[in-house]
């Protein structure tokens, strides 16, 4: 099996509908898909059922592949990525 490089671990600050704010480490972020809608291009019938709708983030960390965050989509007001050279218009170095 071949190893896969991944680079370096984004980190991503969550608001939470509440107010709370965190920081989650991930590689990948995966938000919710609705399958109806692809379902019903291609013409199939679907029975909408109400679903809680998940974001789920993973990361490599130590060499193992974890789920660092699985919230409900309704749960989560913003999800911004933070990157290390952000600078603040206005602010002093």
């Amino acid at each position: 099996m071949s190893e896969i490089e991944r680079g370096p671990v984004d980190r991503y600050e969550i608001t939470w509908m509440t107010g709370h704010i965190e920081t989650v480490l991930a590689h990948q972020v995966s938000f919710p898909q609705n399958a109806d809608s692809f379902r019903e291009m291609f013409g199939a019938t679907t029975q909408t059922t109400e679903r809680a709708r998940f974001v789920r983030m993973h990361a490599e960390i130590d060499g193992r592949w974890c789920l660092t965050l699985q919230a409900r989509e309704e749960d989560i007001r913003t999800i911004r990525l933070v990157t290390d050279a952000e600078r603040i218009p206005g602010a002093e170095s």
